[in-house]
Order: structure tokens, then C-alpha cells, then sequence
């Protein structure tokens, strides 16, 4: 190793980090947010996604390639898209098997839709999908930068994930477990799309389905206690969560690859 390699190694060792410690004391700011406006749920989801942007932004983390032109916002839109579209298959693919294995039961809804709960049910799920990918995915994969290849910032997002997951009073590992393959699935959109785009809109719509769509605006999902369904935990607590989100991770990993050995050949 050259002089000139120990030194830049050196340099984004320590950037990785200040980068890091940043994050972590976002994250704080973020979860005392959350306690401060417990009371009023979309003051909570709006002032911690501004933190996170705002954090995020100040420690490096960028929404697109930094190395490429600004996309246009039709760019952007369409690949939040892709995402979203990406999202609610894996939540359509864990909800079919929820109910297939009657880990879950879908009841009716209680009179017509209100498009009133959906436009605010998806308001919410872009902020808490964007205060996740930003601190969660963002500012994990700004830290690692070169350190790791492609497939392990992909998994590092999932240990993030798991690691915020694990902080419910809640938790459960099965619910552990099921945040670190969404996580690393998520975090293998951002390697893939180098960028933030494809992961929230593919988190956004994730939330979106389980939340709002199969919350009680197009029926309510009553979860089948044990571990199967998961119970008190909820969808992601059990483990028909594991068995659905699996191939999602695997599908997730497997473009990653896929991606890293076509640029190593143009």
C-alpha cells in the first residue's frame, strides 16, 4: 500500500466517522421530535422528515448522483414511480400470503373509501419514508462510501434498519429480522439507483398499502395471534412476513449484482 492509499483511506475512514456520529445524533433529534409531538401525529412525521432533510443534506447525503447533471423533476418523478411500484408488489406479495395462510384475516371496509384517509395515509408514509431513507439508508451509505462493496452497503442498511427496529419497547426478533431484509432490500435500491429516488418511493408505497390501503380504507387486516402471523406485533412480527419478504431481499441483492458486473463491463 502507497503512501497516497493510506492517506485517502485514512481520509474516509474519517469522514465515515463524522459522518456516522452525525447520523446517530440525528436519529436522536428525530426520535425526541417524535416524543415532543406524540399528541399530533402529522406535526410528528413533518418535523422529523424537515430534520432529516436538513440533517441529511448538511452531512452529504443527496437524493441524486452527485457525480451526474440534476435530473429533471420528469426524471425524478418517474423513478420514484419505479419505486413505488416495486413497494407495493412486496407489500402486495406479503399480504397475499398473510391471507392465503390465514395469518391474517381481511375484514371490510366500514362504509365507502374516504379519499380524505388515503391522500393523508400516503402524506404520512412519504415523511416517515423519508426521515427513514435519509438517516437510515442515506447517511449509512455516505459513511461507508468505498469502504464496502455494493451488496454489503446494501446489507448495512438492513443492519440500520434493524438496529432502529430493535429500539421498540415492542420488538420482537421476528420483527428484527423482517426490518433487516426490508432494509437491505431498500438499501439495495439506493446502490442500484445511486440515489434516494427508487427507495422512497419504494418504501412510501410499502407503508401506503399496509398502512392506509389494507388499514382500513380498503379493509382492515386483523393480524392472526402466534408466531406465524405475528400477532401483537403486527404484519412484520411474525414470520409469514420472513418467508414473503425473503425473495423480496433476494430479488433486491441479486439486481445489485447484476448492476456492479454491468458497469464493470461497459
Amino acid at each position: 500500500m502507497t503512501p497516497t492509499t493510506t492517506t485517502e483511506s485514512r481520509h474516509e475512514a474519517a469522514i465515515a466517522a463524522r459522518v456516522a456520529a452525525g447520523g446517530l445524533a440525528l436519529y436522536t433529534v428525530t426520535r425526541i421530535l417524535g416524543v415532543a409531538f406524540a399528541s399530533a401525529s402529522m406535526a410528528s412525521s413533518v418535523s422529523q422528515a424537515i430534520a432529516a432533510e436538513w440533517g441529511a443534506g448538511r452531512l452529504g447525503v443527496t437524493w441524486s448522483d452527485p457525480a451526474e447533471p440534476l435530473p429533471s423533476t420528469g426524471a425524478m418523478a418517474k423513478r420514484a414511480a419505479i419505486g413505488a411500484a416495486c413497494g407495493a408488489a412486496a407489500a402486495g406479495v406479503l399480504v397475499g400470503l398473510a391471507l392465503a395462510t390465514r395469518a391474517a384475516i381481511l375484514d371490510p371496509p366500514q362504509g365507502p373509501p374516504s379519499w380524505s384517509l388515503f391522500l393523508l395515509g400516503l402524506l404520512g408514509a412519504g415523511l416517515t419514508a423519508m426521515r427513514d431513507e435519509l438517516i437510515l439508508h442515506g447517511i449509512t451509505l455516505r459513511a461507508l462510501g468505498s469502504l464496502a462493496s455494493p451488496v454489503g452497503r446494501a446489507l448495512a442498511c438492513g443492519v440500520t434498519s434493524a438496529a432502529a427496529a430493535a429500539g421498540d419497547p415492542s420488538v420482537t426478533p421476528r420483527l428484527v429480522a423482517a426490518h433487516f431484509l426490508l432494509g437491505s432490500a431498500l438499501g439495495a435500491l439506493w446502490v442500484r439507483d445511486r440515489g434516494a429516488w427508487l427507495a422512497w418511493g419504494a418504501h412510501t408505497s410499502f407503508l401506503f398499502v399496509l398502512g392506509t390501503v389494507f388499514g382500513g380504507g380498503a379493509g382492515q387486516l386483523r393480524i392472526a395471534q402466534g408466531s406465524f402471523g405475528g400477532g401483537d406485533a403486527g404484519i412484520l412480527g411474525g414470520t409469514a412476513a420472513l418467508v414473503a419478504l425473503a425473495p423480496v431481499f433476494l430479488v433486491a441483492l441479486g439486481a445489485v449484482r447484476r448492476k456492479v458486473r454491468h458497469d464493470g463491463h461497459t
